[in-house]
């Protein structure tokens, strides 16, 4: 099983790397994690291959923020007749109702169609705990971030999480995998993030530090750490020094562009 790196920046884009969106194929389906503009590469010839012979195909959204909807909008451009089953966290992990949350984002003004007029969609919640869905358990758990997230564990290869402070339980949660993908909004080593504006770093609480990261990912046990939800703040020098933190705490640690193959193996 290998994860594609569709889009590894939060919040906005920037010239090299797109908003949250992350793909695997896992046996005849697809799994998509995110709807940020990494999307959009799907229809990019390397990424495109991934719907070839895909039976069917599944978005898991972490939750509604726009930089991880806004994707949303591209669906009948990147996946033209192809029906896609959307599935986002059940009220009872969020407070969210998914269907209403789902067609608030997708209705007019905002969007040239309702979601009741949209086809080829369909809506289907996760749960905490375990999900099966085509043929593969995926584990769903609730995060702490300024609204509630949810991490998605696939099988015994890979965890997914994402806005989200600092949990030790996240290390339960992706013990033994051989990938975690796990955001790293700030480098607290780094002088350059004492420069950021006060009136952002406050929002830093919400989120999740290099180093704590890495060592997260050594107390789970995982095969590898791909730091991602990058601040967009900042730029390529400063996500190299960020990886340079981490790996001083988990050496096997690889910040990677858009685009990235990596085997949930742990190897890229």
């Amino acid at each position: 099983m290998h994860v594609t790196l569709l889009g590894t920046i939060g919040w906005m884009p920037s010239d090299r790397r797109e908003t949250t969106c992350f793909a695997s194929r896992v046996g005849d389906s697809l799994f998509i994690f995110d709807a940020g503009t990494g999307l959009r590469r799907l229809r990019e010839p390397a990424q495109a291959a991934l719907l070839d012979g895909a039976r069917d195909i599944h978005l898991f959204l972490t939750h509604y923020h726009l930089d991880h909807v806004c994707g949303l909008a591209y669906l009948p451009g990147v996946l033209p007749g192809r029906e896609l089953v959307i599935h986002a966290p059940a009220a009872e992990l969020n407070g969210v109702d998914p269907e209403r949350a789902v067609a608030g984002l997708l209705h007019r003004p905002y969007n040239p169609r309702d979601w009741e007029e949209l086809t080829g969609l369909r809506l289907e919640p996760v749960v905490a705990g375990a999900n099966e869905i085509a043929g593969h358990t995926v584990r769903v758990r609730p995060q702490h971030h300024s609204d509630v997230s949810v991490a998605y564990r696939v099988d015994d290869a890979f965890v997914l999480a994402t806005d989200t402070r600092i949990d030790p339980q996240t290390a339960e949660f992706a013990a033994g995998v051989g990938l975690l993908l796990h955001e790293a909004w700030y480098n607290a080593a780094d002088p350059r993030t004492e420069a950021t504006p006060a009136e952002l770093r406050a929002g830093y609480a919400a989120h999740s530090e290099a180093g704590a990261v890495a060592t997260l990912a050594a107390d789970a046990g995982v095969g590898r750490l791909v730091p991602m939800h990058l601040n967009p703040l900042h730029d390529e020098s400063y996500y190299a020094a960020l990886e340079a933190a981490a790996r001083a705490v988990f050496p096997h640690t690889d910040v990677l562009p858009d685009g990235a193959v990596v085997d949930t193996k742990g190897t890229i």
